[in-house]
């Protein structure tokens, strides 16, 4: 297995100045999930297995059985569905180095993109996660707009020129490197650059989609572990009527509902009500709306579905 770095690791790299973006652009440290820490998602955490994990673990292995693994991967989907963690937990299980590029943080530095390119060359095998591409590299006709109108979600700012050239640049240059792996998140793949997905770019995709039922009940029962239920609390009932929920949604959700009974309960032998849950979800929205809903079901079912094999 790789020796993992840290901070103080960047420090004595020959990367003179990256340690000046840490904590603002980027993050280099230890993986701190599994697979096994991430509630429900089961057939999406295969894919990250085969697509991510596989070659980072056994690049060299697949090249001499004539398998050209993967150069990299769009990974896709509604915000607050846990992408982050899934990549997070890609690097763990392939005990290999980590970085994350805070891409919504570097529209206007493209000098951030080619340093942590830089850093990752040095530090190999490494799993670079590139955050928020369709703020650094949209099509020139992106259109945020959801089919009910609204722009939920449309990003504050986009990436200068320089940024968009630096990324593209960047992700060839390591695009057919067995030891360094780039994942690359966005919410919006109908708004991307298409010249990423090339296979000499980002040659794979994953959607991860809203949680679908059995995922929301998987990760209701995750958040309310360690608390008492109360007879009327049916979480399978609340899978249920969380259809918009993403995961941090129902995070939200259940520590809201958790703090509502502790506070009724004065910090003595807390229990979550009926009443407790109905009070959260009056406060705890869902982010998605149907509309959008409609339109990632929509946007997943016209794109190339070779894209999300191995």
């Amino acid at each position: 297995m790789a020796e993992r770095v840290s901070y103080e690791d960047i420090e004595r790299s020959s990367t003179k100045g990256i340690e000046d973006y840490l904590e603002v652009y980027l993050d280099v440290l230890e993986p701190r999930f599994s697979f096994e820490d991430i509630a429900g998602y089961e057939e999406v955490k295969e894919k990250f297995r085969d697509i991510v994990v596989t070659p980072l673990k056994y690049g060299e292995a697949l090249k001499r059985a004539g398998i050209q693994p993967p150069t990299g991967v769009i990974v896709w989907g509604p915000l607050g569905t846990g992408r982050g963690h899934l990549i997070e937990a890609s690097a763990k299980e392939a005990g290999v180095n980590y970085i994350i590029i805070r891409g919504r943080e570097c529209t206007a530095h493209p000098e951030v993109i080619r340093r942590a390119f830089q850093w990752a060359r040095e530090h190999k095998p490494v799993l670079i996660h590139l955050m928020d591409l369709d703020w650094l590299a949209p099509r020139k006709d992106a259109n945020y707009e959801w089919s009910d109108g609204s722009t939920r979600g449309k990003p504050d700012r986009l990436a200068l020129p320089e940024v968009h050239r630096a990324v593209h640049e960047e992700i060839a240059s390591v695009a057919y490197d067995e030891k360094i792996f780039v994942a690359a998140s966005c919410y919006r793949i109908d708004v991307l650059d298409q010249a990423f997905t090339r296979t000499s770019m980002l040659g794979r995709k994953i959607y991860v989609p809203r949680p679908g039922y059995e995922d929301r009940l998987a990760i209701l029962r995750h958040y309310f572990s360690g608390v008492a239920l109360a007879e009327d609390v049916s979480l399978e009932k609340l899978a249920e009527e969380t259809e918009y929920y993403v995961g941090w949604d129902l995070e939200s959700l259940a520590r809201k509902a958790k703090l509502l009974a502790l506070q009724r309960a004065s910090g003595d032998g807390v229990v979550v009500t009926g009443e407790d849950i109905r009070r959260a979800m009056r406060s705890v929205k869902p982010w998605l709306t149907p509309a959008m809903a409609r339109d990632y079901d929509r946007i997943i079912a016209e794109d190339c579905v070779h894209k999300y094999n191995f």
